[in-house]
Order: C-alpha cells, then structure tokens, then sequence
C-alpha cells in the first residue's frame, strides 16, 4: 500500500510547484513507522536543526496560501494551484495526522508535509521556501 500511495503521490506532484523567491518541487517519501513526537526530532537531525527552529503550520492555512494566493490572470500559476488543490484533497483523504514544518534558521528554508497511513507510517513530502 506504501508503494501505491508514494506512486499516487508522485504522479499528482509532477510538474508542481512551491513558490516562493524561487520554486521547488516536491518529493515524497516514506519515513517509516514513526510517532510524531519522534518525527519532529528526526526533522531536526534530518536538517541539521535546532528543535526550536522547526515551526509547525497549520496545514488548512498552507495550503489555502497556495491554492487562493494566486493571480487568477496567470494561467501556468492557476494550473499550478488546482494540482495543489487536487494533491492534498488526496492527502486529506488518505492520511491522518496531517502537519507541515518548516525548518527556519536559513534563507533556504526545508518545508515538510508529513502524515500518516493507517497502518502508523508515516509520509513526508519535502519542498524548499527560499526567503532572503
């Protein structure tokens, strides 16, 4: 199931973009059977971070900023938000424990949206914010 819901995530990332100064993709991953206290302590040794550089996001409000934030002129931007939308209507339905944090502290800035399968492995979707 793992392999089928990496796959689909994949395929719904493709061609999608994280804008910020500049724009990153997204790729998933699967981090293993994890809890979530454990995820945040991963992150921060993942990144190199201290703990209290990691701020978690509400994620409703994230991926409202990337679906509705967008000039309705701009064609290739509109497209990019109804990927975003379609992505994490698939998140939403298949995952649980949904959360996204950014590990601040640099102009480089990793942005993780991880959660859960039933089955308590835990997804995590990796993207970059550039902010100088």
């Amino acid at each position: 199931m793992n392999n089928n819901i990496l796959a689909t995530i994949t395929k719904l990332l493709l061609g999608v973009w994280y804008f910020t100064e500049s724009e990153s993709a997204f790729k998933a991953a699967d981090w293993g059977t994890i809890t979530p206290s454990a995820l945040l302590k991963k992150i921060a040794i993942q990144y190199n971070a201290d703990p209290s550089n990691l701020k978690q996001i509400d994620q409703a409000a994230f991926f409202d900023s990337l679906i509705s934030n967008v000039d309705q002129g701009d064609a290739p931007m509109v497209e990019n938000a109804h990927k975003i939308a379609a992505f994490y209507t698939f998140l939403k339905q298949n995952l649980s424990g949904i959360t996204v944090v950014r590990v601040e502290g640099a102009s480089r800035i990793p942005v993780l949206i991880a959660g859960y399968l039933p089955d308590g492995t835990c997804i995590v979707i990796e993207t970059f914010a550039i902010e100088t």
